[in-house]
């Protein structure tokens, strides 16, 4: 992620810096990294759409072994905690499809517990909701957090839809004024060039 902000921001700055001091080579740059960013993200959108059901799959798969990290010493800087916590409260759910999800964990599986974040919003307080079997808890959500994510996303697909189109616009609009500034130098360059031919 970091190298990818870095060149995001080389790119941003070599756009910035050829249209303030009009250097061509800086604002070709930019222009052919806009164009490639451009198609990348429209590889990875028709990828993700094409493939549905593989990256559904793979997503159910590493959130299952992340479930098996959950509370171990895997997880030293508990990222991995934080995360499935702030999903199982966020959106109601416990475990990818449901609470027996919990059994592949070493720390809960023992006793077949959930965590606390799997517990109904009204028992989130008590810390010992989880602790009783998931299979008999009524304190616990008996969703598993795949189906709340995929309802979710389907429910919010048309506001995402339109925020990748606008970002898509506006990098078509950037494209076009890069491509106007390089057309307009070169006539500069060029007129330049010819009216000292002229006066020499």
């Amino acid at each position: 992620m970091m190298t990818i902000g870095g060149l995001l921001l080389l790119v941003g700055i070599s756009g910035f810096i050829g249209a303030c001091a009009e250097i061509m080579i800086l604002l070709k740059l930019y222009m052919g990294f806009l164009i490639i960013i451009m198609l990348v993200q429209i590889i990875i959108a028709v990828g993700c759409v094409a493939m549905k059901s593989s990256v559904e799959t793979y997503a159910t798969n590493k959130t299952m072994e992340l479930i098996g990290y959950y509370g171990t010493d895997v997880d030293e800087d508990g990222l991995i905690k934080a995360t499935i916590d702030a999903v199982q409260e966020n959106f109601d759910c416990c475990g990818v499809v449901g609470p027996s999800d919990w059994s592949d964990n070493s720390v809960y599986g023992a006793n077949s517990s959930t965590p606390t974040s799997c517990c109904k919003t009204q028992y989130r307080s008590d810390s010992t909701c989880g602790n009783a079997v998931y299979s008999t808890n009524d304190k616990i959500n008996d969703s598993g957090c795949k189906t709340s994510l995929l309802n979710w996303i389907e429910s919010n697909l048309l506001y995402v839809g339109i925020f990748a189109g606008v970002i898509c616009l506006l990098q078509i609009f950037q494209s076009m004024f890069v491509s106007t500034l390089l057309r307009v130098l070169t006539e500069e360059r060029f007129l330049g060039e010819y009216a000292q031919g002229f006066t020499q």
